[in-house]
């Protein structure tokens, strides 16, 4: 009795609930996000999903040709999840009042990356692996997600710190990426290498933001200031 207990304690996610016509692709969707956040993405596959949301194969291929279909539409999932993080930091249009603003900014952006991928490492993983790529034809079609991006809240804020003076040269593609890199490794490295709790991720997150903007000449005075206004509002 207590193992039977135990097992149902694991995987208490699958029971079949009665589906209303026309949600079961976001069924699909929640089922599959699920499995990705328990770790079992491996080993599930489209009619394990038909049987446990109590329904035919059939018509879970009426929704998604295969398992990479629905898996891409989790990941597209969690780009909209992490784009309206950074969008409420650094909204479009809304350019930075002072220097100490985008600086701040800057800091929650980076604070925002790294917390997402260790709350959901297999969808960050999912994300930016394989999957990730093949999402990219899909997103490029669909204009409201490419009309501001996550890399352009990124780059608008690093153009208004130039705009505000705190740094001495206009921003490039080329600086994009590498405060994006520089943000992307810390959080591949806090899963890979340093088990770290919330307080230290926060700590990685933000000695990593403050060596990119140094690197972009951007005043020490104002790296602080930002930092502390961000402690205020993250």
């Amino acid at each position: 009795m207590t193992a039977m207990s135990d097992l149902a304690e694991t995987r208490p996610s699958t029971m079949p609930q009665p589906l209303k016509r026309g949600d079961l692709r976001d069924a699909l969707v929640g089922y599959a996000r699920a499995e990705t956040d328990a770790g079992r993405i491996a080993c599930m596959s489209l009619r394990a999903a038909a049987r446990d949301l109590g329904v035919s194969s059939g018509a879970v291929y009426r929704h998604f040709d295969d398992k990479d279909a629905l898996l891409k539409a989790v990941a597209h999932q969690g780009f909209q999840e992490m784009r309206a993080e950074f969008i409420a930091i650094r909204p479009e249009g809304c350019a930075a009042s002072s220097a100490a603003l985008a600086a701040a900014r800057a800091f929650s952006m980076g604070r925002a990356f790294v917390r997402f991928a260790h709350g959901n490492p297999a969808l960050w993983r999912m994300m930016f692996g394989r999957i990730g790529l093949l999402c990219q034809a899909d997103h490029r079609a669909e204009v409201g997600d490419m009309r501001y991006t996550i890399l352009d809240c990124t780059q608008e804020n690093i153009r208004d710190l130039y705009r505000l003076g705190a740094i001495p040269e206009p921003p490039t593609v080329e600086d994009t990426r590498f405060m994006w890199a520089a943000i992307h490794g810390a959080a591949d490295l806090t899963q890979c290498r340093l088990q770290a709790g919330d307080c230290c991720l926060h700590e990685i997150a933000d000695q990593t933001t403050d060596r990119s903007l140094r690197a972009l000449g951007c005043d020490r005075a104002v790296i602080g200031d930002g930092r502390a206004l961000a402690d205020t509002v993250s």
